[in-house]
């Protein structure tokens, strides 16, 4: 009887069925996960764009110098380029003084359309 050596057709092709089937699966998961993501990041723009917003006013109100007026805003006051550049990511900030070293710098008015929240911003300016 002779020893058979290699495969046989039947084994291949079956072999290849097999993992088209597999590999079909496999791509059909990964189409849903990446139309999951994506759909789950247009729903919650919102939140990643205000985490930006947040990031870029607290970076301009430690690096610029300013002041809260006698009507409740906060105007930066310093002379830097950057200072007389740069635009405040929020509406308007508005501010108190808490004490002789401290300002709290605030914004709140937009409404967050998935949660129906109110969307602040708040910081502690040192003077």
């Amino acid at each position: 009887m002779a020893s058979k050596h290699g495969f046989t057709l039947i084994e291949l092709i079956v072999t290849m069925a097999v993992s088209g089937i597999f590999f079909t699966l496999a791509m059909n998961m990964f189409c849903t996960a990446n139309g999951s993501f994506v759909s789950y990041k247009k729903a919650h723009e919102e939140y990643f764009d205000y985490n930006v917003k947040k990031a870029k006013a607290n970076r301009m109100l430690l690096d610029n110098t300013g002041s809260c007026q006698e009507n409740g805003e906060f105007h930066f006051t310093g002379d830097s380029a950057d200072s007389l550049d740069m635009e405040f990511p929020f509406p308007q900030p508005k501010c108190k003084d808490v004490d002789r070293k401290r300002t709290l710098v605030y914004f709140l008015g937009a409404t967050d359309s998935t949660s129906k929240e109110i969307v602040g911003y708040s910081h502690f300016y040192l003077k």
